[in-house]
């Protein structure tokens, strides 16, 4: 995006003082932003010094991270450190958690471990936070939502931390600060008396208020602390400057349909059955692709296919993959990882050198126990108990009972102790998790069913090529189960979205922070709807959240919509 001088620019681009930058999807924050940083940079910074960019998710990062090879000139991006607030704070705590009085070194814990110990417990569960407390505190083991309040705790108690912090970043830029958590907004206000800091927020784009340390009194809280500049850009549109896109977002938030179409903005209808619906979703790509092109003169080089929650997104998915005789529809699925890393796992157990038959399955049990408890529901953890008590027999070399899954399981790793794998990877990969479905076991089928979407996830390459390499050094895949964790550590804390070629499938949440040619939107009635808590009148949140999906969108939105369930937030719309 060019960057166009007015005098509110101006104004935040020339401030000595903290500043608030508050506007609409595609306003230019973000670029504004930049300019701000590039002036800082050409001001001159001592050695060591950079401007710090924070944002709350790693697909934001990626944007930013976009924006600034558009903006910047290559010599002063090396001095611009564009991070998420997990990683800023990871850096915090990993050198000086210590002090607090955690045992070193300091490591991370995966998020699909983290899931698998808390067996459903939700976030504000007392005995969940006393045993995150004891892990960081006995063991030094520390989860992503630690990281934040450790962080801070750091900050508050040295002024020498505060110091050192502020010195190396004379100039933060906070994106998205309407979604900062308590404990994030706490680390920047701590070091705003020793540093310029620059927030960015638009508080009709909150859309994680349901987190418990997320306020929508953010921007008040904000203003109080800094006495900030105050700029609003406005609803100025640079995303989807020839489209109605954004003027669509807006009518959906304020419940104000003008009752006659939009530019860049259409709708198809679809009937609910399954065969038709399945269809329709197939269909809805190529109907995208052939209006951005109309629009554009080109074809999209990225697709946003949205929908609210969860089972959306298999449903979509699922559809694109075709099967029998239909022909799949390349994508790349974004939804929650940690049942698919648990279910990896297993994978790579049986991918490394099976020593100790015994000792192996007891371990894949374990781990098969851990993905049921990570599901959370009551079943599923009665499930993962069985298999912990499996595990336990087989310890001591035994096989008890009528379950299934450990003699299956034992019979994978006899199998593959007698059968040599390949050393190519991904069929290497392939042959483990056939293996795993032909038994016809329900807990084995559903790890093989888990990992379909690992390759999906943009880290099937990074694992790959780890145990490409680990085969060439050893001929066996060596502690395959800790490469898999060494990639997907760095992406989680590092940030691996910048990549978003093609159809994506994701949540109308995970979206936030994108940015896409075209957008489809899913409404499949109580399946898939556009309020899925079933929120009463007026559906605020909703309306924020489709609003957020809405203008992703920089040339054209199609909303799919079941025909025979229409949703309250379309009512009054006329986008045929």
């Amino acid at each position: 995006m060019s960057f166009r001088s007015c005098p509110d620019r101006d104004r935040i681009i020339n401030a000595g003082g903290h500043v608030l930058v508050t506007g609409g999807p595609g306003c230019g924050k973000t670029t504004v932003a930049l300019r701000k940083a590039l002036l800082r940079i050409n001001a001159g910074l001592l050695p060591g010094q950079k401007v710090l960019f924070l944002s709350f998710s790693r697909a934001a990062v990626a944007r930013i991270v976009q924006a600034a090879r558009q903006d910047l000139p290559r010599e002063s991006r090396q001095y611009l450190d564009i991070q998420t607030f997990h990683s800023f704070c990871w850096q915090i705590v990993r050198g000086h958690g210590y002090l607090l009085g955690a045992e070193k070194p300091i490591q991370l814990m995966p998020p699909h471990d983290e899931r698998a110990m808390r067996k459903g417990k939700k976030d504000n569960d007392p005995l969940w936070d006393a045993e995150c407390e004891r892990l960081f505190i006995k063991e030094g083991r520390i989860v992503f939502d630690l990281f934040a309040v450790k962080a801070l705790d750091i900050l508050k108690r040295s002024i020498s931390h505060r110091k050192l912090v502020a010195d190396r970043y004379p100039l933060i830029i906070v994106d998205e600060a309407q979604d900062t958590g308590t404990e994030q907004w706490g680390c920047i206000e701590a070091l705003s008396g020793l540093t310029q800091a620059v927030c960015l927020a638009d508080l009709d784009q909150q859309i994680y208020d349901f987190r418990r340390d997320v306020s929508p009194e953010r921007l008040t809280q904000i203003m109080n602390s800094l006495d900030p500049l105050e700029i609003d850009l406005g609803v100025q549109n640079n995303r989807s400057p020839r489209a109605e896109i954004v003027k669509f977002g807006n009518d959906i938030l304020t419940r104000s349909p003008r009752g006659s179409a939009y530019i860049g903005v259409s709708q198809q209808l679809f009937p609910p059955k399954a065969v038709d619906r399945d269809k329709w979703i197939r269909q809805a790509a190529g109907l995208l692709y052939h209006r951005v092109r109309e629009t554009t003169g080109s074809w999209p080089e990225n697709v946003g296919y949205l929908t609210n929650w969860g089972k959306g997104v298999t449903i979509i998915a699922r559809a694109l993959q075709g099967g029998n005789e239909t022909k799949e529809i390349p994508h790349r699925v974004v939804m929650d990882e940690a049942e698919v890393l648990l279910a990896a796992h297993v994978i790579a157990l049986c991918m490394e050198p099976v020593d100790n038959i015994w000792q192996s399955l007891a371990t894949g049990l374990d781990q098969i126990a851990k993905l049921f408890q990570a599901k959370g529901s009551q079943s599923s953890i009665k499930k993962a108990e069985q298999l912990t008590r499996s595990a336990a027999d087989a310890r001591t070399k035994r096989l008890r009972g009528n379950a299934k899954c450990a003699p299956a399981l034992k019979g994978i790793l006899e199998h593959l102790q007698t059968n040599s794998l390949s050393g190519n990877p991904g069929q290497d990969w392939l042959t483990v998790r056939r293996l795993f479905e032909s038994t016809g076991v329900k807990e084995l089928k559903s790890v093989a069913s888990s990992v379909i979407y690992l390759m999906a996830f943009n880290r099937g390459r990074r694992i790959s090529d780890a145990l490409a390499e680990i085969w060439q050094q050893h001929g066996r895949y060596v502690d395959a189960r800790g490469l898999i964790d060494a990639a997907i550590s760095e992406d989680q804390i590092i940030g691996n979205d910048g990549d978003l070629t093609g159809i994506n499938v994701m949540t109308m949440h995970k979206s936030k922070g994108k940015e896409f040619d075209g957008v489809i939107i899913l409404h499949l009635g109580n399946m898939s709807p556009l309020s899925p808590d079933r929120e009463s009148a007026p559906h605020l949140k909703s309306r924020r959240l489709l609003r957020v999906a809405v203008t992703r969108a920089k040339h054209h939105v199609l909303m799919l919509t079941d025909a025979y369930s229409q949703s309250p937030l379309l009512a009054g719309h006329n986008l045929n």
